[in-house]
């Protein structure tokens, strides 16, 4: 399985970035590949300004992925306006029957409207969102350094089994009704 994830927060050291690279870690490599694009380095105009090579690279890192892991942090019960700008740089070319995977953090408490507003998103452009979904909160994790550790083991498991599910899903071959 080829795995992109997509990580929206537009602060380094994030909580979005630190469960993104947990997943990462989690991932069986050799066999399965991940790219992880943290969304804050890559320069994307504002959709309709124009492209970037950035923006090409999104476009062909995404269709060639057998699956995709968005992350966001919970920006007023939404998710972030730098996701948003990326998905709409992308279409149904990207994600038609393509399995994804959501995650979201939020600061006090856990909050799922991030995901249920970017699963709406993901049915527009024929994405198979998996049931699944992952939400933290900053309680969860540990600061290192410069950045996050996710220490919650329930929640790992949780990233361990949609992992598993979009690894089957991927697998899976469409049938044409």
């Amino acid at each position: 399985m080829n795995l992109l994830i997509l990580s929206g927060s537009a602060f380094p050291g994030s909580h979005t970035h630190a469960v993104a690279s947990k997943i990462a870690s989690l991932v069986e490599q050799p066999e399965h590949t991940v790219t992880h694009l943290d969304l804050r380095e890559l320069h994307l105009p504002i959709f309709g300004q124009g492209k970037t090579e950035d923006v090409e690279t999104l476009k062909r890192l995404a269709e060639n992925a057998d699956a995709i892991i968005i992350g966001t942090p919970n920006y007023h019960t939404s998710f972030s306006g730098l996701l948003k700008n990326a998905l709409d740089h992308l279409s149904t070319d990207e994600f038609e029957m393509k399995p994804v995977g959501l995650y979201c953090n939020s600061g006090g408490m856990r909050n799922s409207d991030p995901l249920t507003q970017l699963r709406m998103v993901m049915r527009g452009v024929h994405a198979l969102v998996l049931p699944l979904q992952v939400c933290t909160c900053d309680t969860d994790f540990e600061q290192i350094n410069e950045g996050y550790h996710l220490y919650n083991d329930e929640l790992v498991e949780r990233l361990s089994v949609m992992i598993d599910g979009l690894v089957r899903q991927s697998h899976t071959e469409m049938v044409n009704i």
